[in-house]
C-alpha cells in the first residue's frame, strides 16, 4: 500500500530539516529504500551523517462508509480500546481531560508525548487497528514495535490514515527501519493469523489457570494471619473450586519499591511462612510487584535517589498520581538492574514464587533517550524480566501489549474494575478504571487471546461486596471472562458460596469451552455471538459511550 505523502523531520548539526521521502530520493542526507505493495509498506533510511529524529509520518487515503466500525488498539493494557463508529467524536473527552488536568488522569497513557489533534472526528491508536464491515476486516499493523511505537490516526472526515513513528529525539548513525507495516483483508481470524505469522509469534499452547488473589478481598490490609486463613479455606473447598495459584497482592511490602522488606507487624516472620504454606497446599505461589516504580517512603527514593528517572529539567518523573504518587526508576542504571535481578531471584529461589504479576510496566519507557526510543526501552525491560524469572509464569499489567507479545505468558488487556459499573469521571481519561470499560475492552481484545499471549482477567466478583452492581452485570462479566479463555481469578470467600454464586462460577468455567463466532454493534448494544456445546448463544452489552 503506497502513501500519498511521506515525510521526515530531523536535526543535523543543530538545523531542523524536513524531507519528502517520496520526492527527494536524491537528497544528500539519506539513502532511502522503500517497498510499497498491497500488503506491505516498508521504509528504511540510512543517514549519511548522524541525525536526530523529530518526526516520521506517512499519510494514506482511507475510504470509509457509514456501515463500517473502526478499532484502534490502545497505548497500554488499561487504555480504552473498542470499536468506534464513523460518527464517533472525541470532544467530550478532550474537554473533561482539560478541565480535570489530564496529568492526574493520563500519566499512564500516551497523552504525555502524543499530540491529540483538536479535530472532532479523529481516532487514535497504537501498534495496530482495523476497519470492519460486517465480517470483512481491513487490518493495519506495525511489524517493528521493538524499535519504536507506531501511532495510527484515522480522520473520518478527511478519510485518511496517518501513521507516525515514536522515534523522537533518537539519534541514528546507521540504517534504521522507519516503517514496517502490514495491511491485510479477510475474516477476523485470517487477518490476525496473518499478522502474528508475519511477527513470527507462534500460537500460545498453555491452558490458562484458575487462581486466587488477595486484592479484592483485603485490598492492602493483608497479614500472615489473614493469608494463612485464606489458604486453609481454599484447601477445604479445593475439590469444588480448584485454584492452582495463590497471589499475594499489593500490601505485603513496607513501601512501593521495597519488595524484599515485608511490613513487620502484619508479617513478623516475613513472607516465607505464607509461601511455604501455599506450596504445601499444592498451589503455585504468585506475587504482585511493580518493578519500575517507587514511592517517597521507599529506601530507593530515600537512599538511591540516583536511580530515579528524571525529565530534561532534572525533576523525578511521576508514573502515577491517581492511585498513589509513584515515581519512575531509570532502568538504564546498572546498579538498579543488579538490584532488581536480586529481588526477582530472591522471590523465585528463596520464597518459592513461580508466578509474577508485573504491574505499572509502562513507567519504564516514560522518557526516551538519544540511544533508545520508548519502544526499545519497553521491549528491553520485558525481556529482562522474563530472563530473570526463567520458566516462571509471567503476567504483564499496565504494559504496551505488542511489546509483551510472544514474551509474557499472560497480559492484562483491560483497565481495572471499579466498584461502580461506570464511574462518573470515566470520560476524563483513557486509562480510568471502569468495570463497564473493562468488559467492553475484554471483548475488543479477543483476537490477542492465544495469539499474543493468554489473557489475564480481572477478578470475577461473585459474592464480593466491594462491587455495587447487580447480578445480571456479574453474569455478563462471568460469560465474558469465560469467552476470553484467560486466567480466572477470585477474591471471594469460596466457603460461603450460595447456589447463585455456584451458577456464576460454573458459567465462567463452561464458557471457556465456547467459541466466539462474531461480534458487532446493533441498536446501541455490543452483540457477541458464540457457540457453546454446539448450541448458538448471544451476549448483549448495553453501550454507555
Amino acid at each position: 500500500m503506497k502513501p500519498t505523502s511521506a515525510s521526515i523531520s530531523f536535526r543535523q548539526n543543530g538545523v531542523l530539516r524536513t524531507l519528502d521521502l517520496l520526492a527527494e530520493e536524491g537528497n544528500g542526507f539519506f539513502e532511502i529504500e522503500t517497498i510499497f505493495e498491497d500488503s506491505k509498506c516498508r521504509v528504511a533510511l540510512t543517514p549519511k551523517k548522524p541525525v536526530e529524529i523529530a518526526e516520521l509520518r506517512l499519510v494514506f487515503p482511507y475510504k470509509l462508509d457509514q456501515e463500517e466500525s473502526i478499532f484502534m488498539n490502545g497505548y497500554q493494557s488499561w487504555t480504552v480500546c473498542k470499536e468506534y463508529s464513523i460518527e464517533t467524536t472525541n470532544i467530550v473527552a478532550e474537554r473533561l481531560a482539560k478541565i480535570l488536568d489530564h496529568k492526574h488522569t493520563d500519566r499512564a497513557g500516551d497523552r504525555e508525548f502524543t499530540s491529540y489533534p483538536k479535530q472532532n472526528r479523529w481516532l487514535h491508536g497504537v501498534s495496530y487497528g482495523y476497519v470492519r464491515k460486517a465480517s470483512a476486516f481491513r487490518f493495519f499493523g506495525s511489524l517493528a514495535e521493538q524499535k519504536g511505537f507506531t501511532f495510527f490516526d484515522i480522520d473520518t472526515e478527511a478519510q485518511t490514515l496517518t501513521v507516525r513513528r515514536d522515534l523522537e529525539n533518537r539519534i541514528f548513525d546507521e540504517m534504521f527501519t522507519a516503517f514496517d507495516l502490514l495491511f491485510a483483508e479477510g475474516s477476523e481470524n485470517e487477518v490476525f493469523d496473518a499478522y502474528f505469522e508475519a511477527l513470527g509469534i507462534p500460537p500460545v499452547a498453555e491452558k490458562p489457570v484458575i487462581g486466587y488473589t488477595t486484592w479484592y478481598r483485603h485490598q492492602q490490609d493483608i497479614s500472615e494471619k489473614k493469608l494463612l486463613s485464606d489458604i486453609k479455606d481454599l484447601t477445604d473447598v479445593h475439590a469444588k473450586y480448584p485454584c492452582s495459584v495463590f497471589f499475594i497482592d499489593e500490601g505485603y511490602e513496607n513501601a512501593i519499591g521495597d519488595w524484599l522488606t515485608p511490613q513487620k507487624i502484619p508479617f513478623p516472620h516475613g513472607l516465607e511462612p505464607v509461601t511455604k504454606k501455599i506450596l504445601e497446599s499444592s498451589m503455585r505461589a504468585g506475587i504482585w510487584i511493580a518493578p519500575f516504580v517507587c514511592d517517597k517512603k521507599s529506601s530507593i527514593y530515600k537512599h538511591h535517589n540516583d536511580w530515579l528517572l528524571r525529565d530534561p529539567s532534572g525533576e523525578p518523573v511521576l508514573a502515577c498520581q491517581s492511585w498513589k504518587d509513584l515515581y519512575c526508576i531509570d532502568f538504564s542504571n546498572l546498579s538498579f538492574r543488579h538490584h532488581l535481578k536480586n529481588v526477582l531471584l530472591t522471590m523465585r529461589d528463596d520464597w518459592g514464587i513461580s508466578v509474577f504479576k508485573f504491574d505499572f510496566l509502562y513507567a519504564v519507557c516514560s522518557v526516551p533517550s538519544p540511544e533508545k526510543t520508548r519502544g526499545e526501552k519497553m521491549y528491553e525491560a520485558i525481556r529482562f524480566l522474563k530472563d530473570c524469572v526463567g520458566d516462571s509464569i509471567t503476567i504483564g499489567m499496565g504494559v504496551p501489549l505488542m511489546s509483551a507479545a510472544g514474551i509474557f505468558d499472560y497480559c492484562q488487556v483491560t483497565c481495572d474494575y471499579s466498584p461502580e459499573w461506570f464511574p462518573p469521571l470515566t470520560h476524563a481519561g483513557r486509562e480510568q478504571n471502569s468495570t463497564y470499560r473493562a468488559l467492553v475492552d475484554l471483548i475488543g481484545h479477543r483476537h490477542l487471546s492465544g495469539r499474543a499471549f493468554n489473557i489475564f482477567n480481572n477478578v470475577i466478583p461473585i459474592n464480593n461486596k466491594t462491587f455495587l452492581f447487580a447480578e445480571d452485570k456479574r453474569m455478563l462479566l462471568a460469560k465474558a471472562q469465560g469467552l476470553s479463555h484467560g486466567m480466572v481469578l477470585t477474591s471471594d470467600d469460596l466457603t460461603h458460596f450460595s447456589g447463585d454464586d455456584i451458577v456464576l462460577w460454573n458459567t465462567i468455567l463452561s464458557h471457556r469451552d465456547a467459541k466466539i463466532d462474531s461480534v458487532y454493534t446493533k441498536d446501541r448494544k455490543l452483540v457477541v455471538e458464540y457457540t457453546l456445546f454446539e448450541q448458538p448463544h448471544k451476549l448483549y452489552i448495553s453501550l454507555l459511550e
